[in-house]
């Protein structure tokens, strides 16, 4: 990472413009997101839920979970209430993330259903309804960066004794053939991938890719995320599938996926 430290890792658009994110600050948001998880009482093999479109933060949360011995449990922002009750009464999470406040109020309902899920997670500013157990993603980043070095040696601990071929993730079927299965995949699943697309596709430090594909399908996960990482490549965040269009013409990226 040191290499890459002030290069940008993300652009996302905001206030009417691309904007890029480092390396070095994304890599301290996962840190500090990771001591916040830590400081919540999640262990090694817990699930958190992942109820987000495409952003930067979808990565970083992503990154942090894995840091701390946890699975990620992505899930597609249009599922419905019934369809995010069943899965979380599958997965049995203890956390769940929102991007925005039409997602919180979902995950609301699941929670009332879901005695595991004790803590929800706005990422969106905004008001959260009064509801108990529900933080900000801002303020969890701001305890995250104040905790103690206990936390940051227990952090370490995680980090160190992780093993590729521990689970990385949870990530649910479509249920197109029937009901929804939960699909585990390791780290080694994923660098392998990985490794193996680096083989047949150039990607350099000096790319730029779109992403518009769903970050919750594997696909995209490896491919326009992890492959991206690897290379030190940099991601865009495209606003929507209907705004791609335009949003190649302000990005100017060199790989799309599709």
């Amino acid at each position: 990472m040191a290499t890459f430290e002030d290069k940008p890792l993300f652009f996302v658009k905001r206030e009417g413009r691309y904007q890029p994110i480092s390396w070095r600050a994304a890599a301290g948001d996962v840190e500090a997101w990771a001591l916040w998880l830590l400081s919540q009482e999640v262990r090694v093999g817990d699930r958190v839920l992942l109820l987000c479109e495409n952003r930067p933060e979808w990565g970083i949360a992503d990154l942090a979970i894995q840091s701390v011995g946890a699975w990620t449990v992505p899930v597609y922002p249009s599922l419905t209430v019934q369809d995010l009750t069943a899965i979380a009464s599958d997965c049995q999470p203890i956390i769940g993330i929102a991007s925005t406040m039409d997602q919180l109020r979902k995950l609301v309902e699941v929670r009332a259903r879901i005695p595991s899920m004790k803590t929800l997670l706005l990422i969106e500013e905004g008001q959260a309804e009064g509801s108990p157990g529900v933080q900000h993603w801002s303020g969890a980043l701001a305890q995250g960066r104040e905790r103690s070095e206990r936390l940051r040696d227990l952090l370490r601990e995680r980090r160190r004794q992780q093993q590729p071929s521990e689970t990385c993730t949870l990530i649910y079927t479509s249920g197109t053939t029937g009901e929804p299965k939960g699909v585990m995949l390791s780290h080694r699943n994923f660098l392998s991938n990985v490794e193996a697309c680096r083989q047949v596709i150039p990607i350099t430090p000096s790319d730029c890719h779109l992403s518009f594909l769903p970050l919750c399908h594997v696909f995209e996960r490896m491919a326009g995320w992890y492959l991206m990482m690897r290379a030190g490549a940099s991601i865009a965040y495209a606003e929507s599938m209907e705004t791609v269009p335009q949003n190649m013409l302000e990005v100017r990226p060199t790989i799309m996926l599709g």
